[in-house]
């Protein structure tokens, strides 16, 4: 009983705040629901427990439930009142689709449960797998849930400092422990450090991501067969679905709340919709709250909007100031610049230091990009996803031209690309990327806003709707 409620609470409370934020029901929006509002839901869960539960972690759900519950029902009143003004959903045209196409989709989608039930059996009969996910991320939740209360994780030399004080150290003492506040709910909803029950929030967070995109995808008018079309392709990547098997990582939260981040931007340039705008910044607010390289991703997305709202006049400004301070990067000898999230980073001819992660030594290391190159295209991580890529890109390159959002939205996910390949070949992050440690979880941070880009590509749009505002601010 108690577990259900752990469930379901979460999940109404971030239901009805997407609901608050979005009461206009377009295409596609029951799905758009479910899969925002239960990553959402999952979010306020760990949010309550850090706030109310701090003190008795063995109880943490019974001790964050209740303000969580009355957050619930506040917003779902604000949902409610706000869906009331809104005009009934109309009846949608069933598009017309070859039979062959339907079968062979149907089939896909049947495929796609049943690598879901068979994902959900591997985190409910396995532990906590013994990588990162064992060593890293599960230190902190376990640590505070056991212990009783919370308490500080310092770094190495913090730790021998002050050997009286009730400090804990570990190799990720710096990340943020939002996921790890979200394992605590769990666990002492269950009763005890269960790691099936407190994992399940990766397989619910696979769902989520499929769903959000599916209902996004749809209200941006992408069609049933492509939107479907897509939904198998992301859904059914090799190492999307390892990150679900073997649960326990950030990177497949941090891929799925800068998708749903894109999606909610997208939205807004077509519908001009206050909610979505807002849907789209506490999304792109919380990427470094999950990971550190959220910060590197929260300053593209930053950059690409600031660029997208600029005048057209002012955008060779704004490019040309760009290059200066690229160039004064390449002359200075040394710059300390401030990233949010990553605190002062230093930048010199030779090392880059930042001082949650450390200090990178540049060079340029042609193994790497080999490595790089065999992650995208060889291995079978990613069936043909950067294979297909480029190719949709040319094929449909007048669309990709005359979207300015779709345009700024590849920009984004080229100079995503442009950061890993940095990081990997010129600088001593090459070890992660020969050994195949790292570089195809940081690739996986990128995939979701890549489909999307992808499906809004092939998107069959009438002549003019890109260029008519009117257009524009039609639900799909």
């Amino acid at each position: 009983m108690n577990m259900m409620i752990a469930w379901l609470l979460p999940l109404a409370a971030g239901i009805a705040l997407w609901l608050a934020f979005t009461p206009r029901r377009s295409p596609g929006w029951l799905a758009a629901a479910a899969g925002y509002g239960s990553i959402f839901g999952l979010l306020l869960a760990a949010l309550a427990t850090a706030c109310f539960a701090r003190a008795d972690t063995a109880h943490a759900w019974t001790h964050a439930s209740l303000p969580l519950a009355i957050f619930a029902a506040l917003v779902a009143l604000v949902a409610w009142r706000r869906m009331r003004g809104q005009a009934a959903v109309a009846v949608e045209k069933v598009e017309n689709a070859n039979k062959w196409i339907i079968g062979l989709l149907a089939l896909a989608l049947a495929s796609l449960v049943f690598r879901g039930w068979l994902m959900l059996r591997e985190i409910w009969l396995r532990p906590t797998f013994p990588w990162d996910a064992w060593d890293a991320w599960a230190v902190k939740s376990k640590t505070w849930f056991l212990l009783g209360h919370y308490a500080p994780f310092v770094s190495m030399p913090d730790w021998l400092a002050h050997p009286a004080r009730e400090l804990y150290t570990g190799i990720a003492w710096a990340y943020p422990a939002t996921l790890a506040w979200m394992q605590v709910w769990f666990a002492s909803a269950a009763g005890g450090w269960i790691e099936p029950q407190v994992n399940l929030p990766w397989f619910a967070l696979w769902i989520g991501l499929l769903l959000g995109h599916y209902g996004q995808w749809r209200a941006l008018g992408v069609s049933r067969v492509i939107a479907l079309s897509a939904l198998y392709g992301l859904g059914s990547l090799p190492l999307l679905d390892v990150h679900v098997a073997l649960a326990g990582y950030a990177d497949l939260w941090l891929a799925t709340i800068l998708g749903f981040a894109a999606l909610a931007w997208l939205r807004w340039r077509r519908e001009r919709a206050f909610g979505q705008l807002a849907i789209a910044i506490v999304c792109a607010a919380l990427l470094p709250v999950i990971k550190l390289e959220g910060a590197i991703w929260l300053l593209l997305c930053t950059a690409v909007v600031i660029y997208d709202a600029l005048p057209r006049r002012w955008r060779r400004w704004a490019l040309a100031v760009s290059a200066a301070v690229a160039l004064l990067l390449v002359f200075a000898s040394r710059i300390d610049l401030p990233v949010p999230g990553l605190g002062w980073v230093e930048l010199s001819h030779s090392r880059i230091v930042v001082p949650a992660l450390g200090e990178y030594v540049l060079a340029f290391h042609a193994e790497a990009l080999s490595s790089v190159l065999n992650a995208l295209f060889v291995q079978p991580n990613w069936h043909l996803l950067w294979w297909l890529a480029p190719c949709i890109a040319l094929w449909r390159w007048r669309t990709l031209r005359d979207n300015a959002a779709l345009r700024h939205l590849g920009a984004f996910v080229l100079l995503g690309f442009g950061f890993l390949v940095f990081l990997f070949v010129f600088t001593d992050a090459s070890r992660w990327a020969e050994s195949y440690t790292a570089v195809n979880r940081l690739i996986l941070q990128l995939v979701p806003a890549t489909v999307t880009v992808l499906a809004m590509l092939c998107r069959a749009e009438p002549h003019g709707t890109a260029a008519s505002p009117v257009a524009r601010s039609q639900p799909g």
